[in-house]
């Protein structure tokens, strides 16, 4: 019991130094040692959390523990027993507060469980490398499994999007949740996004994030979750844009089905494309220059792919903006006037039929 209650001081009082400028010297071997401790932590609170007389050891020792690092941290915030059960969880807080904190320590915190582990091809034992606070009930369930028991209800195709984005996705989501509930600011939820557009795992972000927006259910802190993403890729409209561009059409679909505003931020950025094209009358197609944008093709192939979802709100609202668009550029029928005409036109070779309501 000696060796615990040492080990539980040593851990207090390294949940303590990350709140401090000390942390600065971390690098992401440091963070790892430092979450296998909170882990260990976590372990002895199950152990112990019904057995009295080694809890009230404990708690004794926290006590002890606390009152010195008071005197030592000025600004030192208690270590409970019941902090111990969610050590994990109250050291990535703690992290991610901590302004000191180096980017390479956040992005650990995050972006490690998108690489592949170097011992196993296994999903499980890659995800053991991911986001320490998430290891727990939820990295030991297999892919298959934490898909089957999510919210996500996609059928077979999953959107699109490939099981490992739909793991973490599901992973980002529920933590993201986890730091509204606990912090009650949306503050550490945009950092930690903001990590994962910064790191190494650049390419893979439109998919992790698309995951996270997928695997959001229709309970309150999931909603909450949800507008904090969406509020967050409302603000970094590059990262909008390259989802766009990379995602499947048929995950777009579905988010857009599924979200109101990403259906709006979607839309703006199909206006956005639809912007950088000319016609070009020698050619008699309508070309662009810009690196940013989408062939003609592309660009019509988004927009049916929205107005054949069979989800007919969407569908009515897609066909409504192409039909005011067009109007906006004078309503001519001839090909060349207006690019969202000619998508009309385009769309209309197909055996589709105009919503009722739009004209």
């Amino acid at each position: 019991m000696e060796a615990v209650l040492k080990n539980i001081e040593s851990t207090s009082e390294l949940l303590a130094i990350s709140e401090t400028d000390h942390v600065r010297q971390w690098n992401e071997a440091t963070v790892k040692r430092a979450f296998q401790w909170s882990n260990y932590c976590e372990q002895i609170f199950k152990r112990f959390n019904a057995n009295t007389s080694f809890r009230t050891a404990i708690e004794n020792q926290l006590r002890v523990t606390n009152d010195h690092l008071r005197k030592t941290f000025l600004e030192h915030k208690d270590v409970t027993f019941t902090d111990l059960g969610r050590c994990r969880d109250v050291l990535m807080v703690r992290l991610l507060q901590n302004l000191a904190c180096p980017h390479s320590v956040v992005n650990a915190l995050f972006g490690s469980f998108c690489k592949p582990s170097p011992e196993s091809g296994d999903a499980q034992a890659s995800l053991a490398l991911g986001f320490p606070a998430l290891q727990g009930s939820l990295l030991r369930k297999s892919a298959g499994e934490l898909l089957w028991t999510s919210d996500i209800n996609l059928g077979p195709t999953c959107g699109g999007l490939c099981m490992k984005a739909l793991v973490n996705g599901s992973i980002l989501g529920e933590h993201i949740q986890k730091l509204l509930t606990h912090t009650g600011s949306d503050n550490l939820a945009e950092r930690l996004l903001d990590s994962l557009s910064q790191s190494d795992t650049e390419d893979s972000c439109p998919e992790i994030i698309a995951g996270a927006l997928l695997s959001c259910g229709d309970s309150a802190s999931s909603d909450v979750a949800r507008n904090t993403i969406l509020t967050w890729l409302e603000s970094h409209p590059n990262t909008l844009c390259r989802m766009c561009q990379l995602l499947p059409m048929l995950t777009l679909t579905i988010l857009a089905q599924q979200s109101e505003r990403f259906q709006l931020a979607y839309m703006d950025i199909l206006k956005q494309w639809a912007t950088y094209l000319t016609y070009d009358v020698t050619k008699g197609e309508w070309v662009t220059s810009e690196d940013n944008s989408v062939p003609f093709s592309t660009l019509t192939k988004h927009f049916r792919s929205l107005t054949t979802s069979g989800h007919h709100q969407l569908e009515t609202f897609i066909f409504r903006q192409l039909h005011e668009l067009k109007e906006n550029d004078g309503g001519f029928e001839e090909r060349g006037l207006s690019v969202f005409g000619d998508i009309l036109s385009q769309l209309n070779t197909r055996p589709i039929q105009c919503p009722t309501g739009v004209s």
